[in-house]
C-alpha cells in the first residue's frame, strides 16, 4: 500500500481518543509544525517535516502538500438512510406552498410512496442512486456513514437495501455501516402485531447483514414495549439496539433504550431533563440531527443541555427523502452551533470520534499514531471557518484509509 507524507499543513485538528462527554472533555488539540506519516492505511508519525523526509524517501511515499491547509479527522455520519427510490421534491414544493402532511399523504405522498418506488426498483437502481449520493457525501468530507434500510417494509425489499450497502461497502472508499430498521413503520392495511411479528422473523436474515437493529419507537409507530419485543430477539442474534427516540413526542422510549443497552437514542428533539439525567453518564451516544429540525421546522435538540449534563453527544445527517435532503456534516456543524449551542470544537468532536465510538468503530475519528488515516485537508488553515462559512464545502482533500480519493 502507498506510503503518504502530509507535509506541513497549517494545523491538525483533532479531539481526544474519547468517547468524550460534558463539556471539559470535548475540546480540541490544536498543533502546528507538524507534519503526518501514513503508511498501510494508518498514521505512523506526526512529527516535524524534517523528521520524516528520509523515511518518506525510503517508502517513495506520496507526498501531499498541505501548506495553508488545516488537516481535521474524517467526518463520521452516524444516522443516514442513504438507500432509496423515488424523489419526493414535488412533495417539498407542496409543502412549502402550504400543504399539509395529511394532504400530501392523501395523494399519495410521504413515506408510503418512497416505500413503493424503493420496491419497485431492482437492486441495480438503488445502488447506483446510493453510489450518486455517496459521492456528494464523500466529496463534503464523510468518510463513514452508517446506513438504515427502512424503506422496504417487507423482508424482501429489506434485506435488497442491505445488500446494496454491503455491495457498495465492498466497492466504494468509504466506510458503510448497516442497519436494519425493518421497524421504521407499519405498512398500509397491515395489522400492526401481525407486522412486529414479520419483523422478528426478517432479523434472522437481516442479522447475517447488519450489525444493529432501529426502531422508530414514536407514537404512532412503535411503542417502548414493543420496540423492547422487537430489539430483545435482535440481541439475541447479536444485532447491537438502537433507537429513534423521543422526535415528537416523550412516550418513554429512552428508558426502554437504558434497559436495553442501547448503543444509541437518536433524535431527541422533546427529550426532557428528567431523561437526560438518565442518560448522563451512560455510554449511550444522544445522536442529534438538526438538518430534520431546519427542514421540518420543528424544535432542535437541547445540545447544550446535552454537553453540561454529562451525556455522550453526537451529530449526524439523518439524510432521507422525507424529513432532511442533505448530506453535509458541514451544514450540521453550523445548525448545531448557531441553534444548538455547541461550541465548534464540540460539534466536530460530535461528526468525528464520538460518532465513531457510536458505530463502535476503534481507532477511528483521532489523528494519532495507530488510528487509521481518515483525513481531511480544508480550504483553510482554521477548522472554525467549516461552521462559521456555512453553507459552503471547505473540503480540499480526501483521504481514507491512507489513500487520496
Amino acid at each position: 500500500m502507498t506510503a503518504l507524507f502530509i507535509k506541513d499543513p497549517a494545523r491538525i485538528i483533532t479531539p481526544r481518543s474519547g468517547p468524550l462527554s460534558g463539556p471539559d472533555a470535548m475540546g480540541l488539540s490544536v498543533t502546528s509544525g507538524m507534519s503526518i506519516y501514513v503508511k498501510d492505511g494508518v498514521i505512523q508519525e506526526i512529527a516535524p517535516a524534517r523528521d520524516l523526509e528520509a523515511r518518506a524517501q525510503t517508502d517513495a511515499a506520496v507526498i501531499v502538500d498541505a501548506l495553508n491547509r488545516a488537516v481535521v479527522p474524517g467526518f463520521v455520519d452516524a444516522h443516514s438512510h442513504l438507500v432509496f427510490g423515488g424523489n419526493r421534491a414535488d412533495e417539498f414544493a407542496m409543502r412549502t406552498a402550504g400543504a399539509t402532511y395529511e394532504e400530501i399523504a392523501a395523494q399519495g405522498g410521504g413515506i408510503a410512496r418512497t416505500v413503493k418506488a424503493t420496491r419497485e426498483a431492482s437492486k441495480d437502481e438503488l445502488k447506483a442512486l446510493a453510489r450518486e449520493r455517496l459521492d456528494r457525501a464523500m466529496r463534503q468530507g464523510t468518510t463513514t456513514m452508517e446506513v438504515k434500510s427502512g424503506y422496504g417494509l417487507d423482508a424482501a425489499t429489506e434485506l435488497k437495501m442491505l445488500r446494496v450497502v454491503a455491495e457498495l461497502n465492498e466497492e466504494h472508499p468509504v466506510d458503510l455501516i448497516p442497519t436494519f430498521l425493518g421497524a421504521h413503520a407499519v405498512p398500509k392495511g397491515v395489522d400492526k402485531a401481525a407486522y412486529i411479528e414479520d419483523v422478528k422473523a426478517m432479523l434472522a436474515d437481516a442479522s447475517t447483514l447488519a450489525r444493529f437493529c432501529d426502531v422508530f419507537c414514536e407514537h404512532g409507530y412503535f411503542t417502548p414495549a414493543e420496540s423492547m419485543d422487537i430489539m430483545e430477539h435482535a440481541s439475541t442474534l447479536g444485532m447491537l439496539p438502537r433507537l429513534h427516540a423521543n422526535q415528537f413526542h416523550s412516550i418513554g422510549c429512552i428508558e426502554a433504550a437504558i434497559e436495553l443497552g442501547a448503543v444509541s437514542v437518536d433524535h431527541l428533539e422533546v427529550v426532557t431533563d428528567k431523561e437526560i439525567a438518565l442518560l448522563a453518564g451512560t455510554d449511550i451516544g444522544c445522536v442529534m440531527l438538526p438538518g430534520v429540525s431546519l427542514f421540518l421546522d420543528i424544535p432542535f435538540a437541547p445540545g447544550r443541555r446535552v454537553i453540561d449534563s454529562g451525556c455522550l453527544p453526537v451529530l449526524a445527517s439523518d439524510f432521507n427523502p422525507g424529513s432532511n435532503m442533505s448530506l453535509s456534516l458541514q451544514l450540521v456543524m453550523s445548525l448545531a452551533c448557531m441553534r444548538m449551542g455547541l461550541s465548534v470544537d464540540e460539534a466536530l468532536t460530535c461528526i468525528t470520534r464520538n460518532a465513531a465510538h457510536t458505530l463502535r468503530l476503534d481507532k477511528v475519528g483521532c489523528i494519532a499514531p495507530g488510528w487509521q488515516a481518515d483525513l481531511l485537508l480544508l480550504d483553510s488553515d482554521d477548522h472554525r471557518d467549516v461552521a462559521y462559512f456555512y453553507g459552503e464545502n471547505h473540503i480540499h482533500t480526501v483521504i481514507k484509509k491512507g489513500q487520496l480519493v
